[in-house]
């Protein structure tokens, strides 16, 4: 018998969970949780730029320019969240250092959304931006997020 999806998803996702407890200790905290708090209409490759930030511990993340910097070198899960506006689609990148790293697509009422893990050296940068087509994202309660914690500086 097989097991569901949602129940392999969750086992991942306790896995991971367990993996940030275990380290945690250890870690210095660095880590960021933001969201759009509006309606916004992206130009081509424009950056994401969350403009409520809920949490910043080690200020690696900046509200202007919509990109995380790594303060260190170590090993980072990043989660992005996109919802497009009615009537619209959105695709939207996860990049690293000007290289694509995967896409996240949305229409009218679909959200969408990716989990990364990612080895960054001290001052890569991690943002998300507007990608070929699509570049209205509908918010006003948090549909919109993106997400980085360090999660273990062994890399």
């Amino acid at each position: 018998m097989t097991k569901p999806v949602f129940g392999v998803l969750t086992g991942i996702t306790f896995c991971v969970l367990q993996l940030v407890a275990f380290s945690y200790a250890d870690l210095p905290a660095i880590g960021f949780s933001a969201k759009l708090s509006r309606n916004i209409q992206l130009g081509k490759g424009e950056a994401v730029k969350y403009d409520t930030v809920i949490t910043n511990k080690g200020n690696a993340y900046n509200r202007w320019s919509g990109h995380f910097t790594a303060p260190l070198k170590g090993l980072y899960l990043f989660s992005c969240t996109i919802l497009a506006q009615h009537r619209y689609h959105a695709h939207i990148e996860i990049m690293k250092n000007g290289s694509k790293i995967s896409t996240l697509y949305s229409s009218t009422t679909d959200q969408s959304s990716q989990t990364i893990v990612l080895v960054l050296r001290e001052g890569d940068t991690v943002w998300t931006r507007q990608a070929w087509t699509g570049r209205h994202l509908h918010d006003h309660v948090g549909y919109n997020m993106f997400t980085g914690v360090l999660i273990s500086e062994n890399v």
